[in-house]
């Protein structure tokens, strides 16, 4: 699997990357890893150490896309106190998923009975048109 990793910073009621991501349509299966940083938020749990006390344990993306409809991720286990978007080669292989997309990160505690939403992050992902396009098998 190819990753990349980011910092999603949060300051007041604000949410930024500390570099842009930007992919190309027909990029497939890649990880992007976002660590939180300096959110005011802090979670409880109540089984073992899964994750440090002061990160949730399950997070989720709500994706805004170019063409005006929605993507939400799977709520999936937090990870090293990061939370983990796959994009699939489904999610930008086609022309109207090329452009800017903005995303909320959800964050769940340990038994997913509470949920924080942080601040949008405007259009923090972007996909651009390849140079070439190879013709499909």
């Amino acid at each position: 699997m190819i990753y990349a990793e980011r910092k999603v910073i949060v300051k007041n009621d604000t949410a930024s990357v500390d570099m842009p991501i930007v992919l190309f349509r027909g990029d497939k299966n890649l990880e992007i890893i976002f660590t939180i940083v300096d959110s005011k938020f802090r979670f409880e749990s109540t089984k073992g150490n899964v994750i440090d006390k002061t990160k949730a344990s399950y997070g989720q993306l709500a994706v805004a896309l170019p063409d005006g409809t929605d993507l939400f991720t799977e709520v999936s286990e937090c990870q090293d106190g990061a939370v983990i978007l796959t994009i699939t080669g489904e999610m930008i292989d086609e022309i109207h998923e090329v452009g800017l997309y903005s995303f909320h990160i959800r964050l769940y505690n340990d038994d997913q009975s509470s949920r924080v939403t942080l601040p949008p992050v405007m259009n923090g992902i972007e996909i651009r048109e390849p140079l070439v396009i190879e013709e499909s098998e």
